[in-house]
């Protein structure tokens, strides 16, 4: 839900190396990288729904 330019770009490169972490099978920082992700989009959206005024 990037909601600008700079985030879309920083998830971009977040899920980039995410990917690069579960081919090279560090599954375990891969997993940590996903939800720190995940969290970051989630805060990212309650943000943009509820307190950013256009």
């Amino acid at each position: 839900m990037a909601s600008s330019k700079f985030s879309a770009i920083f998830f971009l490169i977040l899920y980039a190396v995410l990917l690069f972490l579960v081919f090279t099978m560090h599954n375990m920082a891969a997993m940590y990288l996903m939800a720190i992700g995940m969290f970051l989009e989630a805060c990212e959206g309650v943000y943009c729904n509820f307190f950013h005024k256009e």
